[in-house]
């Protein structure tokens, strides 16, 4: 590609870029950072780094307001928030059976007729990561037992009005049968209430529930419920541990095996993932009915499907009721809420270190003074078990770029990269333990390889690169590909694409030696990645756009105008496949067509 084609990409691209450019709000006045969409008003800081990041090449620039929102909210002492936008509730659809609320801290969706309160983090896909529900009711009616499921008796349900919030509710009508010898048939015996609330300013959701009998009734030894079910359903939601107090025990295999008894002060599930990704639910019971036991149900061990909690009494009489209160909170990537700003993602972590290398690569080009202070801080508080490659991966990137800003630690990106080597699998893919595949994480690892020193590191590098091929799925759609994991959308190739030419970079510097016949492949796939890149980029006036996000189009970006080529050199684009030495068919990298 010329020099001045370069320059109309460039530009294009990031006047596209600048489409999504938007007040925020930050402590000290308002700020143009990237929004969601344009014109919008919730701001992503994975975005806003992504962005950062891409601008800060020496031959672009206008991320200051980017660079402000990140140094306001992830320069403090904890983690950082996903996001921030207006502290409100929207109430999306009302309808009970198929409702949809958004919190600044998650989504809410179900039918509460069916007793399901779906509870997902913004911007994550796949299944809710909480489900309240599948509760029972326990009492003794003239002499005989009753154990009933709650959400089959629901008669009204509904959203209202509460504190602030919103308050999601169903009511069930429940039946009773005298004993063995009782000739009359069942009646209505009680109302049982579930209520959850739902407010902007805090990600717990407060649950109660009431058991009231009707005139005239009482009940020996009744028991009501709060329970989650579905709690592992896979793809990514698998709850492994389970707190018991200051306690930590595996979830048990087996039917309503009883894990705790008595009065607890918390209790709750874990998930079994790297730091950053891992999922929390702690409950905090608030009385006043007492609690009577703890129970777990999972297909295995270490596989939570549906945690139970009893409160009970001796006796209800006609007038009184049974009362329970929870307070549920559900987390992401971080152990507790995150104290920042109003309208902030208080539930789910940003990427620490990804938001580090922004700031880095900000400071090495000079464009924000605070930047490089900032990324030695967040460098310094990964977790020591940190196995996300990405995150990682970003750390390394921060690191080497703090050690060409300051000269120090010299030694820091050599040991988070032998930290990433050990999450390389037997085929070549960099990926998390337990975790699946995925070409961005794969295409993160790859890039901060390329920009490192070594044997064992370039190694590694070639066993990554040789983990790609090119594959058609139905449509048919060509793509790049890792062993089952295709790469899905427009930024996983671009990210791809800035790997690869990293790689080429690196070989051409002499930092990464490679026999004739993987330089000749490495050129193809990099050829192969620039090409579905370009296909999809689309003129829109005087921009250069790509579906998608912030994300997407910073990530295109990046990958046509590197920052690895500004510092060390960049290598020539090209836009036709590379000459070689001798046959190369493109059906040599090429697996099979994916199953429908």
């Amino acid at each position: 590609m010329s020099s001045n084609g370069m320059d109309v990409v460039r530009d294009g691209l990031a006047r596209g870029l600048a489409r999504f450019l938007a007040p925020v709000r930050l402590p000290d006045g308002y700020a143009p950072a990237f929004a969601q969409k344009p014109e919008g008003t919730v701001f992503v800081l994975a975005d806003n780094a992504a962005a950062a990041e891409a601008l800060a090449h020496p031959m672009l620039g206008g991320a200051e307001g980017a660079v402000a929102l990140l140094l306001a909210l992830a320069a403090g002492p904890g983690p950082a928030p996903r996001s921030i936008g207006p502290a409100r509730i929207v109430v999306e659809d009302e309808t009970p059976r198929n409702f949809r609320i958004a919190t600044p801290h998650h989504l809410f969706t179900g039918d509460l007729f069916r007793g399901e309160i779906h509870q997902h983090f913004h911007g994550q896909d796949g299944p809710p990561a909480a489900i309240h529900g599948g509760n029972l009711v326990e009492f003794a009616f003239r002499r005989r037992w009753h154990c009933l499921d709650v959400e089959d008796a629901i008669v009204t349900a509904g959203i209202e009005d509460a504190e602030g919030g919103v308050r999601l509710f169903h009511e069930s009508m429940l039946s009773g049968r005298g004993g063995r010898f009782s000739r009359s048939g069942p009646q209505e015996v009680a109302r049982l209430r579930y209520a959850y609330l739902l407010r902007p300013d805090t990600p717990m959701v407060t649950l109660e529930v009431t058991l009231t009998p009707l005139p005239g009734v009482s009940f020996e030894r009744p028991r009501i419920t709060t329970a989650c079910d579905a709690m592992s359903p896979g793809d990514g939601v698998t709850y492994a541990r389970l707190m018991l107090g200051d306690a930590m025990r595996p979830s048990p295999a087996g039917e309503n095996v009883t894990v705790h008894q008595g009065p607890i002060a918390t209790f709750g599930a874990q998930q079994d993932r790297t730091p950053s990704h891992a999922l929390s639910l702690t409950v905090t019971p608030a009385g006043p009915a007492r609690l009577l036991s703890v129970k777990a149900s999972g297909p295995a061990e270490g596989r939570l499907h549906w945690l139970l909690t009893r409160y009970a009494a001796e006796r209800l009489g006609p007038g009184e009721t049974l009362s329970a209160r929870e307070d549920r909170l559900l987390l992401r990537g971080t152990e507790a809420p995150i104290v920042a700003a109003r309208g902030v993602d208080a539930a789910c972590a940003g990427p620490t270190q990804r938001i580090g290398a922004a700031l880095a690569a900000q400071a090495l080009f000079g464009r924000a003074k605070k930047a490089g202070a900032a990324a030695r801080r967040l460098l310094s508080a990964l977790p020591e078990t940190e196995t996300a490659p990405s995150e990682l991966a970003a750390a390394i990137m921060a690191a080497e770029t703090l050690h060409r800003v300051d000269g120090e630690a010299p030694e820091h990106a050599a040991a988070l990269a032998a930290r990433l080597l050990a999450l390389q699998s037997g085929d070549g893919v960099f990926v998390e333990p337990g975790g699946t595949a995925s070409v961005a994480e794969h295409a993160a690892a790859l890039l901060a390889l390329a920009r490192c020193g070594g044997a064992e590191t370039a190694e590694a590098l070639r066993r990554g690169i040789a983990a790609l091929a090119l594959i058609t799925q139905p449509g048919p759609v060509d793509t790049m590909t890792l062993p089952g994991a295709p790469a899905a959308d427009t930024e996983e190739l671009a990210l791809l694409l800035r790997a690869l030419r990293a790689a080429q970079l690196a070989r051409s510097q002499g930092r990464l030696a490679m026999p004739e016949e993987e330089v000749r492949r490495l050129a193809f796939l990099a050829d192969l990645a620039l090409r579905f890149v370009q296909a999809r980029i689309r003129p829109d006036g005087d921009a250069l756009v790509v579906e998608g996000g912030v994300a997407v189009q910073a990530a295109v970006l990046a990958a046509l105008v590197p920052a690895e080529g500004a510092v060390g050199g960049a290598l020539p684009l090209q836009t036709t496949p590379p000459k070689a030495t001798g046959p190369l068919e493109t059906d040599t990298w090429r697996v099979a067509e994916l199953s429908k």
